[in-house]
């Protein structure tokens, strides 16, 4: 009916007009000038900034060169580039390991 239509429409409108604030949030950003980085959470950006800006990566794929500074971004990696399924000692060695 003309009436369902109507709510649909109004619905439909109060939704896109909410999704504008989203786009002025605070950011956090990285305060290195050549990194770049931002982030919706400060304690993201603070993870950031102890573990990964300007910090070598710390893990290493067994099968190609990828590296990250995160075990689950190489974890997930592993899994989806190189189909890999094993028990987590195994799928992934520590390029702190590999220095010492």
């Amino acid at each position: 009916t003309d009436e369902v239509f109507m709510n649909a429409q109004e619905a439909v409108g109060a939704h896109r007009d909410t999704q504008g604030i989203a786009q002025f949030e605070t950011r956090f950003y990285c305060p290195n000038k050549h990194c770049g980085r931002n982030y919706k959470n400060k304690c993201s950006l603070t993870y950031h900034m102890n573990n990964e800006c300007g910090i070598n990566p710390k893990f290493k794929c067994q099968f190609c060169p990828k590296t990250s500074s995160r075990y689950s971004n190489l974890k997930r990696h592993m899994i989806s580039v190189h189909k890999y399924i094993d028990n987590q000692s195994n799928i992934i060695e520590t390029l702190m390991t590999e220095q010492n």
